[in-house]
């Protein structure tokens, strides 16, 4: 893992650049290099990202909600998470089963 800083190329990059992914948290850039699948997805793997898939479509749709957002927020101070975004994900993860 790299920490990518003052870059001008990279300020505000995150996402998939051919094999580099470059992520933000905070002010910090980290970039991976994402390694190659050696075994296809079993069938618990392919359930789990389904329910994440979800988990995402819901936060998404919360967040857009200006009460939902506070309550999100107000569980991700108490919960010590980084953003609503972060603590909406965990609850939503929870709730699908």
């Amino acid at each position: 893992m790299a920490t990518v800083t003052n870059n001008i190329i990279t300020l505000g990059l995150s996402g998939k650049v051919g094999n580099l992914v470059f992520r933000r948290r905070g002010n910090k850039t980290t970039v991976y290099i994402q390694s190659p699948r050696k075994a296809p997805l079993s069938e618990k793997q392919k359930q789990a990202q389904q329910r994440f898939a979800e988990a995402v479509a819901l936060t998404k749709q919360a967040l857009n909600d200006e009460s939902e957002r506070r309550k999100f927020e107000e569980m991700a101070k108490k919960e010590g998470k980084e953003s609503a975004y972060s603590a909406a994900i965990a609850y939503f993860c929870k709730q699908i089963h």
